[in-house]
């Protein structure tokens, strides 16, 4: 750890927002623009600050402040540590800076954006929504600098509830609440496996703590080395069974494969939500969560196989749904499910790098293309149908050239950002894969996905700026101010230059390049164990030569990935880039069907939910009342009748006690002669 310095003021990067949500909530209906000003100095406080930290880290410092610090008993754990020692404190290094530098700059740019979209047309109740944005905002920048697993936890479920509040700011109709509670009680689901994880590694290794000597990734890894049984388990398999729990919390933050059904849903919270929830909020949260995580979960290969193949049928599984979407917003949440599936396959795979660069790249282009959708539901006047649209190309110059950066990112077209972070993940999944058939087949998935991708991409950016205008809305569209545009312009150039950071290698590590990213990456709390983890497996690809050279190898990966992408555009084209297109995934009969209602998996859960799990609480309350209870009553009936009995025996006269003590001798003898008499 560093002198304070400029690391002095990293609180306030979530302490700002946190005032602007107390500003707006209780003076937002009397200040002009009812509360957006200040967010916006808020988090536009908080990027520039975040960007002091960056650059400081840059420098090849780092900051972890232990603010409180509270222990727990005095009990030994499974691993022979004092107590359990809870932490409350910062944590600044490589990845949290980086973060923070997104999180704040994506939620500026949503308050700037805001003006124009939720300040348009007199929309009520706009303090409430200025003032959740602001506390949304803290919750996740805190959840980002938080230096242990407990704290990340609290601010963890602080983020799901400003996204319950968010997606249900229009609780006045039926569709908000309900999706709001939905996304509420899904993830709740997935997060109570995630305390579950918090507390077996806080009561086996004693500490929860992600950084320094003290941490319970150092204190898994000598529980391994010493061969500790920890709750009967070998250390190694108690890491893969509380690895797993946390990722219980992931699955359903980050929307993964079985929890990811709150997520289309939650499209009916604002644009600009959705743009914060997405990009850089409550979604990414998760994968952040692995991230920081990633040296324990290095230490269980099945952990990591188990992340690797749910993110790579994931990827594919929300990309088939996306091509049959007519909703903008619908078509944009099932990529976000998707794309963070190739995060978590990344993770899997060991691309630590990987997996954080698409979490960068898919921030900014993500952010892009629901602001760019938001931007086309003002003009269009809230509608959102695709096939209501068309023609806004020549309407919306600045809208259509942003929205098609965000897209070309989004199917990863060279060379845009998305596409050398998506390749990054693939390529460090083909290498892992060849020795590893359940990698192998989430490659595939993966590679898989790559073709739907690039076809509801374009499908999605045809059907709405090319063609000629299928309504009246389309022919006269509604304009668009400055702070709608300059945000997209902002995240446009981000999505063609952002994947810069990651090219050119700058140094060598035991002969193998490191590029910028890994380099920043690789510090005192870095991705030592990944780079070590993926490097190893890319030795054993090369040296046993199960592939050729690592530039062929990587050029054909990202040839076949392009290729694929470049075909699922130009089928969207063939179908979509004419004057009057026609509905042609209908003809897909059953499997659009199937497609439609997103494989039955809303029906499946409340079947399981009410055909199931009800029926089984039913019938647990029933035993409980009939059964436990019953036996409770007895006993308690019992002793009642007994104690009524036995109290008429206290008379307070100590000769009846002497006439007891006398009957009890008596019968004392009695029982042993005749007991001695029967042995005899």
């Amino acid at each position: 750890m560093a002198g304070t310095g400029a690391f002095g003021y990293a609180p306030a990067i979530a302490l700002f927002p946190l005032v602007a949500f107390v500003i707006a909530l209780v003076f937002g209906k009397y200040m002009p623009k009812k509360g957006a000003i200040s967010g916006i100095l808020a988090t536009g406080g908080s990027l520039l600050l975040s960007i002091v930290m960056l650059a400081a880290v840059a420098g090849g410092e780092t900051y972890h402040e232990t603010l409180y610090v509270w222990t727990a008993g005095d009990a030994l754990t499974e691993v022979g540590s004092n107590g359990i020692e809870f932490t409350f404190g910062l944590l600044i290094d490589p990845l949290s800076a980086l973060m923070l530098v997104i999180v704040s700059l994506i939620a500026f740019l949503v308050h700037v954006f805001s003006l124009g979209y939720m300040n348009a047309e007199g929309e009520t109740g706009l303090p409430r929504y200025y003032a959740e944005l602001g506390l949304f905002t803290f919750s996740m920048l805190a959840f980002v600098f938080a230096d242990n697993l407990l704290m990340a936890f609290m601010f963890f479920e602080l983020v799901g509830l400003c996204s319950y509040l968010l997606i249900g700011f229009w609780f006045r109709t039926k569709s908000a609440p309900s999706a709001a509670k939905k996304a509420f009680l899904v993830t709740r689901f997935g997060d109570y496996f995630f305390l579950l994880g918090v507390v077996a590694i806080a009561a086996t290794f004693g500490t929860v703590a992600f950084a320094g000597d003290e941490s319970f990734v150092v204190a898994a890894e000598t529980a391994i080395e010493e061969g500790a049984t920890p709750f009967g388990f070998g250390a190694q398999t108690w890491v893969t069974i509380t690895g797993l729990l946390v990722l219980g919390g992931v699955v359903g933050k980050s929307a993964q494969f079985p929890l990811h059904t709150w997520l289309p849903d939650a499209m009916e919270g604002p644009t600009t939500v959705s743009a914060l929830i997405h990009a850089a909020t409550m979604v990414a949260a998760g994968v952040y969560l692995v991230a920081r995580m990633f040296g324990y979960y290095a230490l269980s290969p099945t952990a990591l196989s188990i992340i690797a193949f749910v993110g790579g049928f994931t990827a594919l599984f929300a990309a088939t749904m996306g091509v049959v979407k007519d909703d903008i917003k619908q078509v944009l949440a099932y990529s976000t499910i998707s794309q963070y599936g190739y995060m978590m396959l990344g993770m899997g795979v060991g691309g630590y790098v990987a997996g954080v660069f698409h979490l960068m790249n898919h921030a900014f282009f993500k952010a892009l293309l629901f602001l760019g959708a938001g931007a086309v539901i003002v003009l269009m006047h809230h509608e959102q149908d695709m096939w209501e649209m068309g023609g806004l190309k020549s309407k919306a110059p600045v809208t259509y050239y942003t929205f098609l950066a965000g897209a070309l990112a989004l199917a990863g077209i060279v060379p845009f950002s998305g596409f050398w972070s998506k390749d990054e993940v693939l390529f460090d999944a083909l290498i892992v894969g060849l020795e590893q058939p359940v990698i192998l087949a989430a490659y595939a998935m993966g590679l898989l996905a790559v073709f739907f991708t690039g076809f509801y991409t374009f499908r999605m950016v045809f059907l709405t700026f090319h063609g000629e205008p299928r309504s009246e809305t389309a022919e006269d569209p509604h304009p668009v101010d400055w702070s709608i545009k300059a945000p997209l312009v902002v995240l446009g150039l981000l999505a063609l230059l952002a994947g810069v950071v990651n090219l050119a290698p700058i140094a060598k590590v035991a002969g193998a390049d490191i590029t910028f990213l890994e380099h920043w990456l690789d510090g005192e709390y870095g991705a030592v164990e990944g780079l070590t983890y993926h490097h190893y497996h890319e030795m054993v690809a090369f040296e046993e030569g199960y592939v050729g050279s690592e530039t062929t190898t990587m050029l054909l990966s990202a040839g076949l990935s392009l290729g694929l992408a470049l075909s699922g555009a130009f089928v969207a084209h063939m179908l979509y880039n004419v004057p009057e297109p026609t509905r042609h995934t209908r003809r897909l009969g059953g499997a659009y069907d199937l497609l439609r209602s997103n494989y039955y998996q809303d029906e499946y859960q409340v079947w399981l939910a009410k055909g199931a799990t009800l029926p089984l609480a039913r019938a647990a309350d029933r035993f409980d009342q009939t059964v436990v209870d019953g036996v409770v009553n007895g006993v308690s009936t019992t002793s009642l009748f007994g104690g009524s009995w036995m109290k008429r025996l206290q008379t307070g006269i100590v000769t009846n006690y002497a006439a007891l003590l006398v009957t009890g001798f008596i019968a004392l003898l009695l029982v042993l002669g005749l007991l001695g008499g029967w042995f005899l």
